[in-house]
């Protein structure tokens, strides 16, 4: 049985799907998963493919959903799309990481999207 944890973040990824379509981005894939770790979405912005990771929280007690993304989970972010790109043979294709955050105020999601959240090192 799922935890509220698992409800609530699932919860988050469609919200965050749902708010980067309307952007215009296209889902390839949700939830990816392999040996070296998961991607919530990836998607494409026009040619560019767009590791996503969806933070969500209902309160700021342990910072903001934006903070949760630090360096290690980045680091792991990294292994699981440098993956990606190489299952599906797209090396070449320019890629980015995005974060979306997710806070629930009263009873309505504030999402916030950051383009280009940081950088492969």
């Amino acid at each position: 049985m799922e935890g509220q944890k698992q409800i609530l973040g699932k919860e988050g990824e469609r919200i965050a799907e749902t708010f980067l379509r309307k952007k215009g981005y296209r889902l390839v894939e949700r939830n990816y998963r392999c040996p070296v770790g998961e991607l919530d979405l990836v998607l494409l912005d026009r040619r560019v493919l767009v590791f996503v990771e969806v933070k969500t929280r209902t309160d700021d007690r342990f910072g903001g959903p934006l903070e949760a993304v630090h360096p290690r989970k980045q680091h792991k972010m990294v292994k699981a799309a440098l993956f990606f790109l190489s299952q599906h043979r797209l090396h070449h294709r320019e890629a980015r990481f995005d974060v979306v955050g997710i806070s629930w105020k009263d009873r309505e999601p504030l999402v916030e999207h950051v383009q280009n959240a940081f950088e492969i090192s």
